[in-house]
């Protein structure tokens, strides 16, 4: 049996090699990488029974990676009716820009404010913030994307597991990056020379302005 969603089959190529104890994280990375590459399209069903069989698993773990799929903002859930993928209107759409840009704003601020821990590499953060100040607005969103993964990656700590479950649902809302007053490729590259210099106080300031948020 094939699953479809949709139209569309998950992608992947078959059943996932991974351990026991990382089932429930393969199957949400899978699903993850379906829904923000659009195979899983916004109104697509997703059904745990179809999933397993899919991806060579129980459905025990398909169930546990749905409910952090809903956790993280991109399924709508029905318990016993139906699951699909989230489908955001515009007002949806305008509240979360300005959620994402105040959050961004914050781990920026937290998590690269505590830059003094020799143990902890930044150059990761360094090479994403300068992809991010070379993007056009073609690759911009995928590039802001992924600066905020490797700051995430260089919490290490609680906060930074939070972010990383929340940049799903933003890659989604950034394919239509909100309207703002300034030029947001040079705003970018405002973001890269204050991570560089170590300015925090004007990085956080520029996320803010990319996202359309007052100083």
């Amino acid at each position: 049996m094939m699953l479809r969603m949709g139209s569309s089959d998950l992608s992947g190529g078959g059943p996932l090699q991974v351990s026991s104890q990382r089932l429930s994280e393969g199957v949400y990375d899978r699903l993850v990488t379906d829904i923000r590459t659009g195979v899983l399209r916004p109104g697509d069903p997703l059904r745990d029974r179809d999933v397993a069989e899919r991806l060579g698993v129980s459905r025990t773990p398909v169930r546990e990676a749905i409910q952090r799929l809903e956790r993280a903002g991109l399924l709508d859930v029905w318990p016993g009716r139906q699951t699909k993928v989230r489908e955001l209107s515009d007002d949806d759409t305008t509240r979360l820009y300005e959620y994402f840009g105040e959050l961004c704003a914050m781990h920026v601020r937290f998590g690269m404010g505590s830059g003094d821990d020799p143990n902890k590499d930044g150059e990761p953060v360094y090479e994403a913030a300068r992809a991010l100040a070379g993007a056009d607005e073609e690759t911009w969103a995928g590039s802001f994307v992924g600066f905020m993964e490797k700051v995430a990656a260089y919490e290490v700590s609680v906060r930074g597991r939070l972010l990383e479950d929340h940049l799903p649902l933003m890659s989604i809302v950034l394919r239509r990056p909100p309207e703002i007053a300034g030029d947001r490729l040079r705003l970018s590259a405002d973001l890269n020379s204050a991570i560089e210099r170590g300015d925090i106080d004007a990085a956080t300031d520029a996320i803010r302005a990319l996202f359309g948020l007052d100083g």
